[in-house]
């Protein structure tokens, strides 16, 4: 079992090294661009053919499919530091749903018309501001998430066990797995109810239960095993009610992803405050207790 660890590790630092992580960002970069030019044409076909007026669309649409690419990249990242400490992991998780967030805006402007007057009655414009006013929230208690990890990183004092994080590079390398399994049958799958839905014109499906309903899904279940497996090298009570915390934000998280504005947004900050609250309490007990 030892020797299987160690080669899982050594994988894990040769195919993640710094040098490979920037040739797969430069790659996912390039797809972004490609895909960016890629459906500014299809819109311009829809706007000015006939025969493709199902494509229709606003220009602005655009600009979320890079951004896509770009949030699919934060998701590699999440998985490949899972090796890291849980307060960096949770800090990744933090990151993803805001950009999720963030993405949600420009998938929504497009279908808002500019041409009409902007008022609060209007559904569009009231869940553009949801967007940018959740998204903004959830930046600043990210910041704030990362100043209290960053501040008290020296008190991150359980010193992980070297097979302990042989344990975490080996589940690492299984979601990496997994990740590009679900990226595919994801694809594969909104490809199908797309092409559906432009014959009709109608029931696109919703960006945010593509990939990352599932995604968020098998996270909590990486969170819950991990936590168990820690147990058999380090364990007390407050480090078990923060480590719950954080799988509780998880599933908080994966809920929020399949329910209406703006709750959705008010369970994403839930979440949030939970996790922020029980981490700073644990840095708080720590600190007191080495006084």
């Amino acid at each position: 079992m030892n020797k299987f660890l160690q080669i899982a590790s050594n994988n894990f630092d040769s195919y993640f090294s710094p040098k490979a992580i920037r040739k797969i960002e430069l790659l996912l970069l390039r797809a972004a661009v490609f895909s960016f030019i890629l459906h500014l044409v299809i819109i311009y076909l829809g706007n000015h053919f006939a025969y493709f007026q199902n494509l229709q669309h606003s220009y602005l649409k655009a600009i979320y499919t890079p951004f896509s690419f770009i949030l699919f990249y934060e998701v590699f990242l999440l998985v490949i530091i899972i090796p890291n400490s849980i307060s960096e992991f949770i800090g990744k998780q933090f990151e993803v749903i805001t950009l999720i967030t963030l993405r949600s805006f420009f998938h929504d402007i497009a279908d808002f018309n500019l041409q009409e007057p902007v008022h609060f009655q209007n559904p569009a414009f009231i869940s553009l501001l949801y967007d940018l006013g959740a998204s903004i929230i959830m930046l600043g208690l990210t910041i704030l998430y990362y100043k209290i990890y960053h501040y008290n990183n020296k008190a991150e004092v359980i010193n992980e066990l070297n097979k302990f994080i042989q344990i975490k590079k080996l589940v690492s390398l299984s979601m990496i797995v997994v990740l590009l399994i679900l990226s595919i049958t994801s694809l594969f799958t909104w490809s199908l109810d797309m092409m559906k839905a432009l014959m009709v014109n109608e029931n696109y499906p919703n960006p945010n239960t593509v990939f990352y309903e599932d995604f968020f899904s098998i996270m909590i279940f990486v969170d819950v095993l991990l936590l168990i497996i820690s147990f058999t090298f380090h364990s007390s009570f407050f480090i078990i009610f923060r480590n719950a915390s954080f799988i509780i934000t998880t599933i908080l998280l994966r809920m929020s992803l399949t329910i209406e504005k703006p709750m959705n947004y008010v369970i994403i900050l839930v979440g949030f405050l939970f996790s922020l609250c029980s981490f700073f309490l644990y840095r708080f007990r720590h600190i007191q207790h080495k006084r």
